[in-house]
């Protein structure tokens, strides 16, 4: 019997990473940029040949185009993101594609240690699935030589979850503070639990401090002691601010900006009766941990549950009656991601001209009844029409219910009505 791994995909517009491990292991390792250890990742860019159709992905694209011999393309989630296409000599390039080509390349880095075939799940996380990245992110899935069913989409807030609740109890028994200095700016990230529910309830709050861009930029390629000074002290009062009213316990930093010795201050105030550790591929541990949890559950799964901003609060189900028999029938779960829900039902309907659908919210809150009313429906005896329902969701609060009258046999032929509601949740 082959082995079976867990894959996970951190892809931003920077340094993407790729962790892995089989489903015996319990802690995931990294792919390393160029035989460098100290350097895990791949640049997220690729480089095109002059002249040719000659394609190379991240330090290799780099040294191509420092060469002069190549085009350099950066930016790629982003560019996929806003719809764009890229112009190459005079060619344009859909910016998603050019993704996928990147996506594609590097998985080719885990070769010689596994195969698509021995993949049981691949995670692939992102900062944020606002906008059209949701859709960028379910193409680039499609797109993989791992079977579209075997691969979960999840945002950082997930992913910070999944590494945090696989480390020592006593590092996430208090809040979790993650301070991510990459990209564009600083973001902070707090991991915290409602202990008063069983199960317990998991949270991520993410903040955005767009005003603290990377050091390099702040200081504006002039480095001085005191430029570094002043942006220490800027660090430093935000992270005041931050933690004034938390139970903050263990802090994680990541991300180049912390890097050069310049935060001395911050890391002194940080340290002062918190837990700090300095990480780098806590995205993708966390996305390979959660693929671990997906195939092989345990007690943590039953006794936690992560519920995030793309997460269904709720449990929605409807009685109705499937092969003869009245049964309750599931159509969407909490915790849930929204873009991964949405089932299409067959059912027969009984004594009535509406669809009852039961939603049971998790803060604890009694259940609500939603109806769709058949209007037009012709008179029908029980169980003598068939019905196509489909559920679908736009947002973690907006949902689409559609049904559709598919007759019974020759007897009652369908009239090809359809009914639709549309569900807003707060």
């Amino acid at each position: 019997m082959s082995a079976k791994y867990i894959l996970g995909y951190d892809l931003n517009d920077s340094m993407s990473q790729i962790s892995y491990f089989e489903l015996n292991e319990t802690v995931p390792e990294t792919v390393a940029s160029d035989d460098d250890e100290e350097r895990l990742g791949i640049p997220t860019v690729l480089s095109k040949r002059r002249g040719v159709a000659q394609w190379e992905f991240g330090n290799a694209a780099i040294k191509a185009s420092e060469a002069g011999n190549a085009t350099l393309v950066d930016n790629l989630l982003s560019f996929a993101s806003a719809g764009a296409r890229i112009e190459i000599e005079g060619e344009a390039y859909d910016a998603t594609d050019l993704l996928i080509l990147f996506v594609r390349r590097s998985l080719n880095l885990l070769s010689m240690v596994l195969s698509p075939s021995e993949v049981e799940y691949m995670i692939i996380t992102v900062a944020t699935l606002e906008g059209r990245l949701v859709d960028v992110v379910e193409r680039i899935a499609n797109s993989m030589p791992v079977p579209r069913e075997k691969i979960i989409i999840q945002t950082y807030e997930e992913s910070i979850y999944y590494y945090m609740i696989h480390q020592p109890a006593d590092l996430w028994e208090k809040d979790v503070s993650v301070f991510d200095y990459s990209a564009s700016h600083l973001r902070a990230y707090e991991l915290w639990m409602n202990r008063g529910t069983t199960p317990v309830v998991a949270f991520v709050d993410r903040t955005d401090f767009k005003e603290i861009k990377m050091p390099k930029y702040m200081m504006k390629e002039e480095e001085s002691m005191e430029k570094a000074d002043r942006i220490d002290e800027l660090v430093l009062q935000t992270a005041h601010d931050y933690f004034a009213n938390g139970n903050v316990g263990t802090v994680f930093l990541l991300g180049e900006g912390f890097e050069g010795g310049w935060c001395s201050k911050t890391l002194k105030f940080m340290c002062m009766g918190r837990r700090v550790f300095q990480g780098r591929n806590m995205y993708s541990k966390g996305a390979c941990y959660c693929g671990h949890d997906k195939a092989a559950p345990c007690d943590l799964n039953r006794e936690y549950v992560f519920l995030g901003p793309d997460k269904l609060k709720f449990n929605l189900g409807l009685n109705m009656v499937v092969a003869g028999e009245e049964e309750y029938i599931a159509v969407a779960d909490a915790g849930e991601n929204w873009y991964d829900s949405g089932v299409t039902y067959d059912v027969v309907l009984g004594n009535t001209k509406t669809v009852p659908l039961i939603m049971t919210p998790l803060d604890g809150k009694g259940a609500e009844n939603i109806e769709v009313d058949l209007a037009g429906l012709p008179d029908r005896p029980a169980k003598a029409s068939r019905l196509r329902i489909t559920v679908s969701f736009e947002s973690e609060t907006r949902m689409k219910i559609e049904v559709k009258d598919m007759g019974f046999g020759e007897f009652f032929p369908s009239t090809g009505k359809t009914w639709e509601k549309i569900i807003e949740f707060r």
